[in-house]
């Protein structure tokens, strides 16, 4: 892998991270007025929900990237 691809691979990978907790972020905030939950709760449901789809991505990669050409 080229410097310039895992500069790319990288960039994709941060822009990933601020999209969903952005998202998550947005959340939070719908949660902390629709459901009248405090700010460290609603922090807290949109950090759980971000770290467990960037964990999920990354794992799913490493299987992948594991698997052999006869696996599934």
């Amino acid at each position: 892998m080229t410097n310039r691809q895992r500069t790319a691979s990288a960039a994709r990978r941060l822009t990933a991270a601020a999209y969903v907790a952005g998202v998550y972020g947005l959340g939070a905030v719908v949660w902390h007025w629709v459901r009248g939950k405090s700010w460290g709760d609603s922090l807290a449901f949109a950090s759980t929900l971000t770290v467990s789809v960037l964990v999920s991505v990354w794992l799913s990669a490493a299987v992948r990237r594991r698997a052999g050409r006869g696996d599934g």
